[in-house]
Parts: structure tokens; sequence; C-alpha cells
């Protein structure tokens, strides 16, 4: 589980390194055959190479020991 302090990385973009500042849930638009899925998490990083901020999805980011 990924939270507010942890660094972390992208699935897509592994030189993409930086530290969690936000993490908020987001609705789906998806509709399922059972019903609605539940919210995704958008999580805000701070990347350490230039301290720019980016949001992703919590599915798209792992973290790192």
């Amino acid at each position: 589980m990924i939270k507010v302090g942890d660094k972390v990385t992208l699935f897509e973009n592994m030189s993409k390194k930086g530290v969690v500042i936000d993490m908020y849930p987001q609705k789906s638009r998806q509709g399922m055959t059972g019903g609605t899925m539940s919210p995704l998490f958008i999580i805000r990083i701070k990347l350490d190479r230039d301290g720019t901020i980016e949001e992703h999805r919590a599915d798209h980011v792992m973290r790192l020991d």
C-alpha cells in the first residue's frame, strides 16, 4: 500500500522517481455488469530530478524500498 511520504516510481517510466505528496479518490466512469467500479486513487508525486509535480493513477505507481 502506498502512503504519503513514500518514495515511488512509475511502471511505464522507471526513470521518474519521486515522493508521494498527496492522494485522493476519483470516481470511475466505467460501468460493469454487476454495477459500478469502486473509485480510483490518484497520486500526486513530486519528482526528484526537477521538483515538478505529476498526477498518476495508483495502479501505475510502485513503491521503492
